[in-house]
Protein backbone atom coordinates (compact mmCIF):
# COMPACT_ATOMS: atom_id res chain seq x y z
CA UNK A 1 0.00 0.00 0.00
CA UNK A 2 1.69 3.61 -1.16
CA UNK A 3 1.95 6.01 1.71
CA UNK A 4 -0.72 8.75 1.02
CA UNK A 5 0.82 12.51 0.47
CA UNK A 6 -1.89 14.37 -0.08
CA UNK A 7 -5.49 13.96 1.33
CA UNK A 8 -8.46 16.51 0.74
CA UNK A 9 -12.20 16.97 0.39
CA UNK A 10 -13.70 19.27 -1.49
CA UNK A 11 -17.43 20.19 -0.40
CA UNK A 12 -19.87 21.90 -2.44
CA UNK A 13 -19.74 25.31 -3.41
CA UNK A 14 -21.78 28.22 -2.13
CA UNK A 15 -24.02 28.48 -5.25
CA UNK A 16 -24.45 24.92 -5.29
CA UNK A 17 -25.74 24.58 -1.29
CA UNK A 18 -28.00 27.99 -2.31
CA UNK A 19 -29.41 25.85 -5.15
CA UNK A 20 -30.19 22.57 -3.15
CA UNK A 21 -31.62 25.09 -0.53
CA UNK A 22 -34.21 26.37 -3.60
CA UNK A 23 -34.96 22.71 -5.05
CA UNK A 24 -35.98 21.37 -1.39
CA UNK A 25 -37.92 25.00 -1.08
CA UNK A 26 -39.36 24.48 -3.72
CA UNK A 27 -40.73 20.68 -3.41
CA UNK A 28 -41.60 22.11 0.09
CA UNK A 29 -44.11 24.45 -1.39
CA UNK A 30 -45.63 22.38 -4.50
CA UNK A 31 -46.01 19.53 -1.66
CA UNK A 32 -48.30 21.43 0.32
CA UNK A 33 -49.68 22.74 -2.70
CA UNK A 34 -50.37 19.48 -3.97
CA UNK A 35 -52.10 18.89 -0.33
CA UNK A 36 -54.10 21.09 -0.17
CA UNK A 37 -55.68 21.41 -3.45
CA UNK A 38 -55.48 17.46 -4.29
CA UNK A 39 -54.90 15.41 -1.11
CA UNK A 40 -52.48 14.60 2.10
CA UNK A 41 -51.08 11.70 0.11
CA UNK A 42 -50.08 13.06 -2.59
CA UNK A 43 -48.80 16.07 -1.55
CA UNK A 44 -46.89 14.10 0.77
CA UNK A 45 -45.24 11.75 -1.45
CA UNK A 46 -44.67 14.70 -3.78
CA UNK A 47 -42.52 16.19 -1.27
CA UNK A 48 -40.81 13.36 -0.27
CA UNK A 49 -40.24 12.50 -3.60
CA UNK A 50 -38.55 15.58 -4.20
CA UNK A 51 -36.21 15.36 -1.45
CA UNK A 52 -35.61 12.21 -1.79
CA UNK A 53 -33.99 12.69 -5.74
CA UNK A 54 -32.25 15.35 -4.05
CA UNK A 55 -30.65 13.64 -0.92
CA UNK A 56 -29.54 11.32 -3.90
CA UNK A 57 -27.62 13.24 -6.29
CA UNK A 58 -26.19 15.16 -2.48
CA UNK A 59 -25.13 11.61 -1.68
CA UNK A 60 -23.36 10.64 -4.91
CA UNK A 61 -22.21 13.96 -5.88
CA UNK A 62 -21.60 16.02 -2.74
CA UNK A 63 -18.15 16.14 -2.34
CA UNK A 64 -15.21 15.19 -3.89
CA UNK A 65 -11.87 13.26 -2.48
CA UNK A 66 -8.38 13.73 -3.77
CA UNK A 67 -6.04 11.57 -3.06
CA UNK A 68 -2.09 11.66 -3.88
CA UNK A 69 -0.07 8.59 -3.19
CA UNK A 70 4.20 8.15 -4.61
CA UNK A 71 2.13 6.06 -7.45
CA UNK A 72 -0.83 7.53 -8.45
CA UNK A 73 -3.63 10.37 -8.10
CA UNK A 74 -7.44 9.62 -7.37
CA UNK A 75 -10.09 11.99 -8.05
CA UNK A 76 -13.52 10.29 -6.90
CA UNK A 77 -16.87 11.55 -6.24
CA UNK A 78 -17.68 10.20 -2.79
CA UNK A 79 -18.41 6.38 -3.28
CA UNK A 80 -18.79 6.51 -7.16
CA UNK A 81 -16.70 7.57 -10.83
CA UNK A 82 -12.97 7.57 -9.41
CA UNK A 83 -10.60 8.81 -11.90
CA UNK A 84 -6.89 7.41 -11.33
CA UNK A 85 -3.74 8.73 -12.86
CA UNK A 86 -0.45 7.36 -12.53
CA UNK A 87 2.33 10.14 -11.74
CA UNK A 88 4.44 9.14 -14.09
CA UNK A 89 1.85 9.67 -16.64
CA UNK A 90 0.58 13.21 -15.93
CA UNK A 91 2.50 15.34 -18.71
CA UNK A 92 1.44 19.01 -16.90
CA UNK A 93 -0.35 20.50 -13.97
CA UNK A 94 -1.81 24.07 -14.04
CA UNK A 95 -4.07 25.69 -11.97
CA UNK A 96 -7.31 26.76 -13.31
CA UNK A 97 -10.65 28.05 -12.56
CA UNK A 98 -13.90 25.95 -13.64
CA UNK A 99 -16.97 28.67 -15.04
CA UNK A 100 -20.26 27.94 -16.41
CA UNK A 101 -19.68 29.06 -19.49
CA UNK A 102 -16.72 26.54 -20.50
CA UNK A 103 -17.90 23.31 -17.75
CA UNK A 104 -21.90 24.04 -18.46
CA UNK A 105 -22.10 23.16 -14.32
CA UNK A 106 -21.02 20.95 -11.37
CA UNK A 107 -21.29 17.79 -10.95
CA UNK A 108 -19.21 15.25 -14.00
CA UNK A 109 -18.79 17.28 -17.01
CA UNK A 110 -17.32 17.66 -20.52
CA UNK A 111 -16.10 20.64 -21.21
CA UNK A 112 -16.30 22.95 -24.83
CA UNK A 113 -12.86 22.10 -24.92
CA UNK A 114 -13.48 18.62 -24.71
CA UNK A 115 -11.81 18.55 -21.29
CA UNK A 116 -13.79 16.21 -18.32
CA UNK A 117 -13.98 17.81 -15.34
CA UNK A 118 -14.80 16.58 -11.75
CA UNK A 119 -16.26 20.17 -10.41
CA UNK A 120 -17.99 21.20 -7.11
CA UNK A 121 -17.98 24.76 -7.33
CA UNK A 122 -17.40 27.64 -9.39
CA UNK A 123 -13.55 28.12 -8.40
CA UNK A 124 -10.52 27.66 -8.27
CA UNK A 125 -9.70 23.42 -9.91
CA UNK A 126 -6.64 21.87 -11.37
CA UNK A 127 -6.30 21.07 -15.26
CA UNK A 128 -4.05 17.90 -15.53
CA UNK A 129 -2.92 16.48 -19.07
CA UNK A 130 -2.23 12.71 -19.48
CA UNK A 131 -1.66 11.91 -23.11
CA UNK A 132 -4.66 12.53 -25.04
CA UNK A 133 -6.72 13.34 -21.90
CA UNK A 134 -7.72 16.42 -20.46
CA UNK A 135 -8.91 15.82 -16.80
CA UNK A 136 -9.58 19.33 -14.26
CA UNK A 137 -11.45 18.64 -10.82
CA UNK A 138 -11.77 21.10 -8.01
CA UNK A 139 -10.22 22.04 -5.30
CA UNK A 140 -9.44 24.49 -2.46
CA UNK A 141 -5.63 23.95 -2.96
CA UNK A 142 -4.35 23.64 -6.63
CA UNK A 143 -0.73 24.61 -6.20
CA UNK A 144 -0.23 22.50 -3.05
CA UNK A 145 -1.03 19.55 -5.49
CA UNK A 146 0.41 20.57 -8.66
CA UNK A 147 3.54 20.88 -6.38
CA UNK A 148 3.39 17.41 -4.73
CA UNK A 149 2.68 16.02 -8.20
CA UNK A 150 5.57 18.19 -9.77
CA UNK A 151 7.93 17.09 -6.98
CA UNK A 152 6.71 13.17 -7.44
CA UNK A 153 7.72 13.14 -10.93
CA UNK A 154 10.84 14.42 -10.51
CA UNK A 155 11.73 12.07 -7.71
CA UNK A 156 10.81 9.37 -9.69
CA UNK A 157 13.20 10.13 -13.06
CA UNK A 158 16.13 10.66 -10.20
Amino acid sequence: MDKVEYYEKVGLGNFVKALIIVLMLVFGVAGLVCWYSVSLLFGAVMALLGLFIISIVYAIFGGLKITITSEELVVAFRFFNSKRFFLCDIESCEQTMTNARKYFGVGIRYATDGSLAYSTSFDSAVKIKAGERVFVFSTNQPDKICSIISTKKQQRMQ
